[in-house]
């Protein structure tokens, strides 16, 4: 059976938060601010949270099924999801780390790519519903439906999309001795 797909390595850059934070930031790709903590960092990650504008995202590190974002709004939702995560570890492995991240509002838009690691070929941009209530309320679904091509990714946008991250993720992945081979999946918020 012909099989296309990343080697266990590259496959971090969608499993794990954390190694895809710190990819984008070693290889200066646009991403939101963030911090990532441990089990074993919770009181230094309940203190960054306190010393931080709301609302933030808290992503658990994993694969959770689409379930592993909150967007706390108060102090407390933000504690209480830290502490969800991190010490009651609702997630498993999925949450021994928490990336803390800046908010930030606009439209969510993915590109999907092709790619055999150097080469690659872009597939018509998508929008998804994850938020469970009308008008994005709610607790995350993991997605609720998807259309494609999604008019927020316009031609210039998918440019620039191209030249900022798809372009230099390749290179980045490929510079790391990590080459990301088949589907690359850029999740993106349109800002």
């Amino acid at each position: 059976i012909d099989v296309i797909g990343p080697s266990a390595a590259a496959a971090q850059l969608e499993g794990s938060k954390a190694f895809a934070k710190a990819f984008m930031d070693r290889h200066t790709i646009p991403t939101a601010r963030s911090r990532t903590f441990t089990t074993n960092d919770y009181a230094e990650a309940c203190a960054y949270v306190e010393a931080h504008p709301l609302p933030l995202v808290l992503k658990a590190d994993g694969l959770a099924a689409g379930k592993g974002v909150l967007i706390p709004t108060t102090r407390e939702e933000a504690l209480a999801g830290l502490a969800h995560i991190l010490r009651d570890k609702a997630f498993g492995e999925a949450g021994a780390k928490v990336v803390v991240e800046e908010f930030m509002e606009g439209e969510e838009a993915s590109v999907f790519v092709l790619t055999d690691g150097m080469e690659y070929v872009l597939f018509a941009p998508a929008q998804d519903h994850k938020r469970v209530g009308d008008g994005d309320t709610g607790p995350n679904t993991g997605g609720m439906g998807a259309y494609a091509p999604a008019p927020v990714v316009t031609p210039t946008l998918l440019a620039q999309i191209e030249a900022r991250i798809v372009e230099p993720t390749l290179k980045g992945m490929a510079k790391d001795g990590t080459p990301s081979r088949g589907f690359l999946y850029v999740g993106l918020l349109v800002t």
